[in-house]
This record gives structure tokens, sequence and C-alpha cells, in this order.
């Protein structure tokens, strides 16, 4: 378990204030910087304004104190912004460096020499500050440059500093007006072998720079598009800087003794580009950064917009593979039964410290949330990554609140269909009750009447009676019959909706004309639902057009939906206005209830259109009877009854 899961396990409480103390230590120690620096740059500008020795002491000043501060804000800025990025130290170590270079502004023969011989170990910092840009890391290639230049080039360097008395007046870019001060750290004469020590300083600094260079150019053509796209901002300041530095160096490599003031104007001119570079270098750093974030950002903004189109995963990866130039890409989510992330084929995604890809967690209230296996250079651009994380978190808090709702409505539809079914059949049960009970001791009841009406001979005002009493018997059966065909019909059961909508028409006063183009059967409810939506529509047509009613019924499958619309020339109604009665709530609860829906289209004066829709595969479709369609119209005939019991 690593420091950072343990710290995790703690309490909120002591999380809390362990936060609040680091935070505090951090700010503490960079203000300490702040002050550092702050201060070793004003004693810069004022030693070499002061030192009337040098050559250019506004330029030396400006130099020296910008050596100080311009690492350390952007290397403050950069460790405040990626904390786990080395970079950020490096730069403020480099700056901190840049403190003892006030030295070489020094009359002291002593700190003049130290401030001379500083110029090394500042070089060999800014050598592995461009070697570790932009991923903070100095890998073995990186430091086996290093070494090259410190190894090769740091004996021999000390050497000469400690056998030369004087140095020359072109000892750095400020140089000295007429005789430089002394060196205070030299303890013997020059050595007879000086100059190869030259030659050996100046060989291992440009095969420093040289490799330097090259790695440079190496990284940006073998990187991916967020590495490269820092290179391109950064790279190519700090490439110029160790061009400028090899040729500076090689100018004084070929040009030896008297040759060297030939070679006068070459070198002024490396030397001022070179001191240009070099002090541009940070600030190159800078821009990537602030690009990186700015990229990140459109990154983000522009993933959201298209994951607002819900992709799937597999989608979700495609989209953050292109801007973050990963094409092996994936991402994962946390299974907590195994304790890893499980990918889009159902693999763990993995990674090792051998792999070239990285995995990188994304948490949600301190506990693994999703994860992305990506390739290790992203981890440079962390701004990157944080976007793709959020992007990753959002589609997943996305997909979770929708399978809540999906299976809330779920739930809920099933709960109406087992309502709706249960209503059904208990429907269905009284109606068989009614017939196989009450209605059958009626129907036994009057045949016992007609039988005893027959019998009463001589007697005809029995006759009469028992006549009065057989009508009011199958009036009362009537009555039942309605009763429970209101209930349930059965028709639905024998001849299916198509069957039971012929005979709702057959029934209507008015006219009706009746399209039909299925004779397909449904689900029980679903033929219910339609049904008494199209009983109810009939209804509200006779209540307010009465027998001058004319009603269209179509009903039809399209689309993957069985649909039913009747058509009125009633008085119609402003459907804004207008509030459900009972029985368009009963229509939308019953639709509903099997996936449907209903729609309505009334003005006042225009009659009104009910459309009822519900998708096949709400029930089970099966054939019934072969008939492309029926079409007519009729003047329908005072009926007993809606269908026969």
């Amino acid at each position: 378990m690593t420091a950072v899961q343990r710290l995790q396990r703690e309490s909120v409480a002591v999380s809390t204030q362990a936060t609040a103390l680091g935070r505090t230590a951090s700010w503490r120690w960079e203000w300490v910087v702040i002050v550092l620096a702050t201060v070793a740059a004003a004693v810069a500008v004022w030693v070499t304004l002061r030192a009337g020795f040098l050559a250019h002491p506004g330029w030396a000043a400006v130099q020296k104190a910008d050596f100080i501060l311009g690492p350390v804000g952007v290397g403050l800025y950069w460790h405040h912004r990626r904390p786990g990025n080395r970079l950020g130290l490096l730069l403020i170590v480099l700056g901190m460096l840049g403190a003892p270079y006030i030295f070489q502004s020094a009359t002291s023969p002593l700190l003049f020499g130290i401030g001379v011989v500083w110029q090394f170990p500042i070089a060999i910092m800014t050598q592995a500050v461009i070697l570790a840009f932009p991923g903070g890391r100095l890998g073995a290639v990186e430091r086996a440059i290093l070494a090259v230049g410190a190894l090769g080039g740091g004996a021999s360097w000390v050497a000469l500093w400690l056998t030369s008395p004087q140095f020359a007046q072109t000892f750095s870019i400020s140089g000295c007006r007429t005789v430089c001060p002394g060196n205070g750290a030299a303890i013997s004469s020059p050595l007879s072998f000086a100059p190869q020590l030259g030659y050996a300083v100046r060989s291992a600094l440009i095969v420093m720079t040289l490799a330097t260079a090259c790695l440079l150019v190496w990284k940006f053509v073998s990187g991916t598009p967020p590495r490269r796209r820092a290179l391109a901002i950064g790279g190519p300041i700090a490439l110029l800087y160790v061009l400028m530095w090899a040729a500076y160096q090689s100018v004084g490599l070929l040009t030896p003794g008297q040759s060297r003031a030939a070679a006068g104007p070459i070198k002024s001119v490396l030397d001022w580009t070179f001191a240009g570079a070099r002090s541009s270098i940070w600030y190159g750093f800078l821009l990537a950064l602030v690009a990186a974030e700015l990229f990140a950002g459109r990154v983000l903004r522009d993933v959201v917009r298209r994951s607002l189109r819900r992709p799937s995963v597999d989608q979700l990866q495609a989209m953050l593979r292109e801007p973050l130039g990963d094409p092996a890409l994936r991402l994962g989510f946390w299974r907590p039964t195994t304790g890893d992330f499980v990918g889009t084929d159902g693999e763990a995604l993995k990674s090792s410290e051998r792999s070239s890809q990285a995995l990188t967690e994304v948490r949600r209230d301190g506990q693994p949330a999703a994860a992305i296996l990506h390739d290790k250079q992203l981890t440079e651009d962390p701004e990157l990554l944080e976007a793709a994380g959020a992007v990753t978190l959002l589609a997943l808090e996305n997909a979770e609140l929708e399978a809540a709702w999906r299976t809330s409505l779920r739930e809920l539809a099933e709960s109406r269909a087992r309502i709706v079914q249960t209503s059904d059949r208990e429907r269905r049960k009284l109606e068989r009750d009614l017939h196989d009970g009450a209605q059958q001791r009626l129907v036994a009841a009057l045949l016992r009447l007609d039988l005893a009406r027959a019998l009463t001979g001589d007697r005809p005002e029995l006759g009469v009676k028992l006549a009065e009493a057989e009508a009011e018997v199958e009036k009362a059966i009537d009555d039942l019959r309605d009763l429970a065909h209101g209930i349930y019909p059965p028709v639905l059961a024998d001849r299916g909706l198509a069957g039971a909508i012929d005979l709702l028409a057959d029934r209507f006063a008015g006219t009706v004309s009746v399209s039909e183009t299925t004779d397909r059967r449904f689900a029980p409810e679903v033929e219910a639902a339609f049904y008494y939506c199209c009983l109810e529509a009939i209804q509200n047509a006779a209540k307010y057009a009465g027998r001058e009613a004319r009603i269209e019924i179509r009903l039809y499958t399209s689309g993957g939906e069985l649909t039913l619309e009747t058509r009125d020339n009633g008085v119609g109604f402003d459907v804004a206005d207008a509030h459900d009665g009972v029985g368009l709530q009963n229509m939308r609860d019953r639709l509903g209830a099997v996936g449907g829906d209903t729609e309505i289209r009334s003005a006042p004066g225009r009659g009104t259109v009910v459309i009822a829709r519900a998708p096949l595969g709400s029930g089970q479709a099966r054939p019934l009877r072969s008939r492309p369609g029926s079409s007519w119209s009729r003047r329908a005939a005072d009926d007993r009854s809606l269908i026969g019991l």
C-alpha cells in the first residue's frame, strides 16, 4: 500500500488538517524562496552597477537579476500548476544557483574567482533543465549526457581555475574594460598544458550541447502530440541556446592564441545571441505550460460538447484518442468485487514499469471511479489528462443517472402494467361470474316465467302479470349484459382488437367509417387499452354530436408501432385550456401502462382527433385471420347489446 493510499484511509478530519498543514508548509517555503530570490536579484543589480571594471555593467546587472528571478518565478508557477513535475523544482534550483553569479561583479579577487568558476555549474544545471523539459524527468540518456559534460569538463575547468592567476578580458559576455581583477582562488602559476585543459573543457561542452540538441529533435519527432506541442513552443529557444553555446565553444577551440582576435566580431555576435537565448529559455517553458493549459481547456469544452450526445464508452474512447494523440488509449471503470478497473472488453486494465503505458486513476469523493490507460508520455501533460478524466467522470455519472432513470421508468412501467393486468384479470373474473352466475339464474327464471305463463289457462290477468315480470327479467338480462360488457368485453378474447372495434362501430348511432390494415393479435392488456381508448372517443363524439356525429376510425401498424386514430365532427375544444376528465385520464393511464401514449388534437368548431400509440414490443403479435382490411360506412341500427355474451 502506498503512502497516498494509507492517507486516504485516515478520517476526514485528520485528512483535512493534514491538507491544510501541507498547504501552509508549501506556501511557507515558497515565500522564503521568493524573498531570497528578490534580495539576491537586488544585490546583484546594486553590486554590478557599482563594478567599474565591467565593460557593460548595465547589461550585466539586468542579466544577473533575470538569471535569478526568471527561473525562480517560472519554476514556482510550474511547481504550483504541476506539483508532480520536477521541472519546476529544477528551475528554482537553477535560479538560486544564479545568486553566487553575483561574485563576477565583485572587486575582491577571491569572490571574483568564485564568480567566474561558478559559470560551469550554472551551465550544467541549465543543460539539466533543458533535458528535463517537458516531463521533468532525467532518464538514462539524459544523465549520460550530463555526465559527459560534468565529469569530462568539470575536472579540467577546476584545474584551470586553480592555476589561472588572471582571467582574460572576455571571460564573460560583459567582459572587463581593461584588466579584470585577479583570481584569488589560484594556488599556482599557469600550467604548461593549460591550453590542452581548455580544449578538454570545450570539447566536453560541445559534445554535451550537440547531444542535447539531437535529443531535443528526437523527442519532438518521436513524441506524442502533447509533447510535440510543448517542444514546438519551448524547444526552439532551448535548441538555439545549445547550438549557440556549441558554436561559442567551437570558436574558442578553433581559434587559439593570436587567431582569437580575428574571430572577435564572430565571438561577439555569438555572445549576445547566446545570452539572449539563455535568458529566454524559461519563458519559453512558461509559454509551453500556458499553451498546454489553454489546449486542455479547449479539449475539455469540445469533448463535453460532443459527449452531450451520450456516446458509448467505445465512442468516448475514440473521442479522447484524437486530442490526446494516443490511438491505444483505453477507458476502464472500477469493479469493487475484484478491486480493479475493467475495460469495455471485460479485461482488467494493467500497466507496469517496463510498459510504455501508464494508468491514471480518476477518483470521485476519494474513491476510485474510472481509469485511463495511456501512453506514458502523456504524464508530461497532466492538464490534458485531468480534462480527459473530468470528461470520463462526467460520462460515468451521466451513465449512472441515466441507468437509474431508466430503472425507475422500467419499474414504474412494470408497476403500472401489473396494476392493469391485475385489473383486467379481475374484470374477466367478474365478467365470468356474472355470465355463469347471475345471468344464468335470470335466464332460468325467465324460462320458468314463460312456462308459468303458458299454464295460466283461463286466468288471463295472471298471464298479463307474468308477461310483465318476464319483460322485467329480460330488461335485467340486457342490463346485466351491458354491465358485463363494460367490465371486460369477451369479444377481445374471441375476435381480437379489430373485431371488437367493428362491433363498436356497428353499435354506434351515428355514421362510422372504419379502416383496418392489421389482422394481428396483441397481448390482452394492449388490446384492452386500445379498445377502451376507442370506446371513450366514440362516447365523447356521441355525447357532443349525437346522431349527427360522423367518426373515422383507423387502426394500423407502422414503424414498429400500433396506432389507433379516431376523428369526429364534434364541437371541438381548446386543448391548451382543457383539463383531462376521468375518461381521458384512464386512456392515458392504460396506454402508459403498455408503453404507449395518447395525443389529442382539437380546436373549437373543428372536431377532435384522438391518436393512441404503443410499441409493437408491448405484446406478442400473431396472425388471427387473413384479410387485407375492411372499409365501410353504415348507419347503425338500434341494437339490444354491444356484443353477444
